[in-house]
């Protein structure tokens, strides 16, 4: 926490925070719908055309540690500005790309810059705002943001393909980074100087790989199956990477993660939860899309608004989160938005093969407010008890859990509807639900036997 007198306001640290979310989100929903118009104007097939998101995430998910350790290094004002300068020339870069390849690599390179701005303006919110009523708003404003970014990528993403062409999706967000920027650069103190700390470089080109490994074996599982040779070979390799993360970790003298960072009060169970609760969401919104596609029959335009009540429900959540966060603890919270998260997976299950009102719109509404109550206590708890010089790498190891838990419920969703003829009916749904509903009751369990019951965890000193 910086000391008083170099606090920004709370104003501008909040619009920091949730104009940069804002941009960095919306990204990925409005660069999904103009994959076809990509595909038609390079001349690239659908295997290659998925490698516009795929390079991104996978350069996300992979490097966010990393990310987060240079927040801890190089402090707030810095990655950011940094960061979202890297991300907005990635992103004229993308829309000026004569080829195909040039696309991919800005993608990657925008992935890299999202890394870094993510954890550094997240961690904005407990380096800069005291615990209490302040800092329980302003996490409802980070989950407002999600509902806010879902509900302008579904609705300003067509429009911009057919008036501007792909290449606008690209340049749209190049105001909005000019005044995260401007924010940065005014507001952020300019002397706080974060402890010097060197830069565990075999620890992070390690745990990149692990990572990388991990997410791409776990998307295959859908396609390839889980005892196909790709995949075990890649979970080999994560598992070798992740141990020799372990061993040098154990010998260089500033480890990538602290050991500390593993014994904060709830910080583990926050992160294993959040995990399970992400591969909810994953698998939800993955199924969903399939559902009212293939079951339903929605045109993709159709079926991308039929997700609207998710994000309604994400908004609404973000008012109320901070409303609960005053009056019950972290534990009661995420127990009650389990059970709820549960009630409304199992709704989807039973009511699978009814129409969109009677099955799709109420599972997504009870799904949404009940996951982002979870999330916004969990990210509340999680990096409340950090110290200040492990809020940027506490603050990743917590986004790399939710990447890993979305990958994990698309996969396992798309696994379990699979008949292996290319068709799919209302019934195979049902198991898929229920799998995602067994995660949310393995999140129950721990947020019974392993969170505390205090309302907010002090950092530790």
């Amino acid at each position: 926490m910086a000391s008083p007198g170099l606090r920004p306001a709370f104003v501008p640290v909040v619009t920091l925070m949730a104009l940069s979310k804002v941009v960095l989100t919306t990204d990925f929903s409005i660069v999904s719908i103009a994959l076809p118009s990509i595909g038609r104007d390079l001349g690239v097939a659908p295997s290659l055309l998925s490698w516009v998101i795929v390079a991104s995430s996978l350069a996300v998910a992979g490097l966010l540690l990393v990310g987060g350790r240079l927040v801890d290094r190089f402090g707030h004002r810095n990655t950011l500005i940094i960061g979202l300068a890297v991300f907005g020339t990635a992103s004229a870069v993308a829309g000026l790309a004569p080829s195909i390849w040039w696309l991919l690599a800005a993608r990657g390179v925008q992935g890299a810059a999202v890394a870094l701005v993510s954890p550094a303006a997240f961690a904005l919110i407990p380096a800069f705002i005291d615990e209490g009523p302040l800092r329980h708003k302003a996490l409802g404003v980070f989950g407002i943001t999600q509902g806010v970014s879902l509900i302008l990528g579904l609705l300003l993403g067509g429009g911009i393909v057919s008036a501007l062409g792909w290449r606008g999706v690209f340049f749209i967000n190049l105001p909005l980074i000019a005044v995260a920027l401007w924010l940065a650069w005014r507001y952020l103190p300019r002397h706080v100087r974060p402890a010097p700390q060197a830069i565990d470089y075999g620890g992070a080109a390690t745990i990149t790989l692990a990572i990388v490994m991990l997410v791409t074996s776990i998307s295959s599982l859908g396609a390839l199956g889980l005892l196909a040779p790709r995949t075990l070979a890649l979970m080999a390799g994560a598992v070798v990477m992740f141990g020799a993360f372990a061993l040098i970790e154990r010998r260089v003298p500033a480890p990538l993660m602290p050991p500390a960072l593993f014994h904060r009060p709830g910080f583990m169970p926050a992160a294993a939860i959040s995990l399970l609760f992400m591969v909810g969401v994953g698998g939800l919104m993955v199924l969903i899309q399939v559902y009212m596609q293939r079951v339903l029959g929605l045109p993709p335009a159709r079926a991308g608004l039929g997700t609207m009540p998710y994000a309604a429900a994400v908004i609404i959540a973000g008012n109320v989160a901070p409303r609960l966060l005053g009056r019950f603890s972290t534990g009661e919270i995420v127990i009650g938005a389990a059970l709820v998260n549960l009630t409304g997976l199992m709704v989807l299950a039973g009511m699978a093969g009814q129409g969109y009102w009677l099955s799709v719109a109420p599972g997504l509404v009870i799904c949404g407010l009940a996951s982002v109550s979870a999330y916004i206590a969990l990210m509340g708890a999680a990096t409340g008890a950090l110290q200040p010089a492990e809020q940027g790498v506490g603050t990743a190891l917590l986004f790399v859990c939710q990447q890993l838990g979305t990958a994990m419920g698309a996969s396992i969703g798309m696994m379990l509807i699979d008949r292996g003829d290319g068709t799919v009916a209302a019934g195979d749904f049902r198991l898929a639900f229920a799998a995602l509903g067994g995660a949310l009751a393995l999140a129950l369990v721990i947020a019974v036997t392993r969170l505390r019951s205090r309302r907010a965890a002090a950092p530790a000193e």
